[in-house]
């Protein structure tokens, strides 16, 4: 229908009348120089319709081969370009040749569970003792925690990596190192303030990295820094009297991670998705072979098998069974046990899909139309799924949106945003303001708890400090079908 362009607010964006799609979007087309896709007509052979989508994507003659096939060996970085990569390395590699135990601190989403599992994996692979830890997401939260460090380090492990987690994690980073603890950070996430005085804080998001590598997934990034420790031990003569590992069969836990993640398809994570995907499908860890066959999935696996079948499979332990479910999972080496887990991670998964539908269904019934910023809260609301319904609702009705779930005076809340705007920033002002107890997170996602005493101020704050100049319901095809 033709009707004034306006922005998601209600204010007058352009005084052209549009056509405005079904669920309220202005799509325009994306315009491409004509002579740089003629260019790939001519010398590609290919249709003009394919060689414009080709050329939006920045895909010319020079690149073409490694986009549409890309290979690991035209495209893998150097490992050391992450800054901190290295010392890491020594400090490893020091402990692995003394025959020291480590600890793994891993995220309880599947990111962080592939890049426990990956490490695990190694080290069994090389027999190193190890540890993992994996929080509970409702009774101890995002990120790592003293008591968890304590219990690694009652088990004797001599440093403590953390995965998907960490490069916030100052104060517990700090009672770790009075403690005499060492740390070793490998995480994606965005710096938000300084860093932690861990030993090495290895992630491309950080202010002081130049590697570029900045649209990696935790298990990319823990991926790295394995293939950097494999060839410190192969100098070293490590593998003299053993077998080394493949390192290529562990691109099944990559892909899985780096798709679960929702990072960016650049080339290196295309890469590592299109030969992980080849690994996956051949796969010989037991327990990704029973969690495929309890999924009833008969047909080559895709990226669609990864994000939307086993990897919420693995999520669900996570958010409404026990956390440490994946990983158990990926490390097991006994068939049998690996049944009763993918049997049981698939009941975690139907009861997760029955409670996320019953708090969405319960969330917009509270949902205040006149505000800016969706902010409901319920006292049922099970913590485990207010991520995904914050999700639901911002693709609905096209508003930031926070979920809060209400304990008897602390609750948890997580937030989704929308293209233009920050919500990691406006969750830290509400901090900075003192209505939050704490909060943090980055452009499209933020965590928070509150006082339930303070949701009220939390709900006006949000909608009084709601920015929505850069917010627009202008979209983009690439080309016209017919």
């Amino acid at each position: 229908m033709e009707i004034t362009l306006k922005n998601v607010n209600g204010k007058l964006k352009n005084s052209i009348n549009k056509s405005l799609s079904a669920r309220g979007f202005y799509w325009s087309e994306r315009k491409a120089e004509e002579k740089k896709f003629s260019k790939l007509v001519d010398e590609l052979n290919v249709d003009k319709f394919f060689a414009k989508i080709l050329s939006l994507r920045d895909i010319n003659i020079e690149n073409y081969n490694d986009f549409l096939e890309p290979k690991l060996k035209n495209c893998f970085p150097n490992p050391s370009t992450l800054d901190g990569l290295d010392k890491a390395t020594e400090l490893i590699v020091e402990l692995i040749v003394k025959e020291k135990k480590i600890g793994i601190f891993g995220d309880y989403d599947v990111d962080g569970a592939t890049s426990t599992a990956i490490l695990g994996r190694f080290f069994k692979e090389i027999n190193v003792l190890f540890e993992y830890y994996i929080p509970d997401r409702i009774k101890e939260g995002y990120g790592p925690n003293i008591e968890a460090f304590r219990r690694l380090s009652e088990k004797k492990c001599e440093l403590i990596i953390t995965v998907d987690c960490g490069t916030t994690s100052n104060f517990v980073i700090k009672k770790a190192n009075d403690e005499n603890m060492t740390i070793i950070v490998v995480d994606h996430h965005q710096q938000v303030s300084d860093l932690p005085n861990a030993y090495s804080i290895i992630n491309p998001n950080k202010n002081v990295d130049n590697s570029n590598l900045i649209d990696l997934a935790a298990v990319g990034v823990t991926y790295l820094l394995i293939v950097s420790i494999n060839r410190k031990l192969k100098k070293l003569n490590f593998y003299k009297n053993k077998k080394e590992p493949n390192l290529f069969n562990y691109l099944d836990f990559v892909a899985l991670g780096t798709i679960c993640d929702v990072v960016k398809l650049d080339l290196f994570n295309r890469a590592l998705v299109k030969q992980g995907i080849k690994v996956l499908n051949k796969t010989n860890n037991l327990g990704l072979q029973h969690l495929i066959k309890s999924s009833n999935i008969s047909d080559e696996l895709n990226e669609f098998h990864l994000g939307y079948v086993l990897g919420p499979k693995i999520n669900a332990g996570g958010r409404v069974g026990k956390s440490s479910k994946g990983v158990e999972l990926l490390l097991s080496e006994n068939s049998s046990h690996c049944m009763i887990i993918a049997d049981e991670l698939n009941k975690f998964n139907e009861e997760r899909k029955k409670i996320e539908k019953q708090v969405e269904e319960s969330a917009i019934k509270k949902i205040l139309k006149n505000k800016k910023i969706i902010c409901v809260s319920g006292k049922d609301w099970h913590p485990g799924v207010i991520g995904i319904v914050a999700g639901r609702l911002t693709e609905k009705f096209y508003k930031p949106s926070i979920v809060i779930s209400e304990g008897r005076e602390v609750c948890k809340g997580s937030a989704r945003s929308v293209s233009g705007f920050n919500i990691g920033n406006l969750i830290k002002l509400a901090l900075e303001n003192g209505i939050l107890i704490d909060g943090g997170g980055h452009k499209m996602a933020a965590g928070l708890t509150i006082d339930k005493k303070k949701i009220p101020q939390l709900i006006d704050f949000v909608d009084k400090n709601f920015h929505e100049e850069n917010v627009s319901i202008e979209k983009y095809y690439d080309a016209k079908i017919f």
